[in-house]
């Protein structure tokens, strides 16, 4: 099920890519940290950084729902992937235990390489919503996802030091 999903909405070959080229710490904080108005300068070549641009990039459709990790999530959407004795609870954050077995290894890839955290013991509404993504019931803009997510990464590293800056990125990134 979770190969597929992400085959089907064009993530998969992304993936593959990115998974060869492997994480530069070093780069990404000195990208994060230049990153000013959407565009950033590295050895006199300049990026831009937009929706349009990461969906070219990545070969990712740039179509859905544009929502961010802040975004309402209805709880018609949310509960058939939480067990039924959880439903009632209806929280932003919830112990991971909650969600339905079936969903726990598509939930485990998109914690651990779509949102870079590796920490299973929480489910906030945005995991649910990625789920929702890839299993079909709700399309995300998924390059309108990522570049929310550089965005705050940028602003977030940007406010710290140098030496903090590290374990921000870090926590974006694997």
């Amino acid at each position: 099920m979770t190969v597929t999903s992400f085959k089907h909405l064009g993530c998969f070959e992304f993936y593959k890519k990115v998974q060869k080229v492997q994480y530069h710490p070093m780069l990404s904080r000195f990208f994060i940290s230049n990153l000013h108005d959407n565009q950033v300068t590295l050895a006199g070549v300049t990026f831009i950084v937009s929706t349009a641009i990461i969906s070219s990039s990545t070969g990712i459709p740039n179509i859905g729902e544009k929502w961010f990790k802040q975004g309402d999530l209805e709880r018609h959407y949310y509960e058939p992937y939480i067990k039924p004795r959880y439903r009632n609870d209806r929280k932003r954050m919830f112990p991971f235990s909650y969600l339905l077995d079936i969903y726990v290894p598509m939930m485990k890839i998109i914690m651990r390489y779509f949102n870079c955290e590796g920490r299973f013991s929480k489910l906030y509404t945005y995991h649910i919503r990625l789920l929702m993504h890839f299993t079909r019931v709700k399309i995300l803009n998924t390059p309108y996802y990522l570049f929310q997510s550089i965005d705050k990464m940028a602003y977030i590293a940007q406010k710290k030091e140098y030496k903090d800056q590290m374990n921000t990125l870090s926590s974006f990134l694997h």
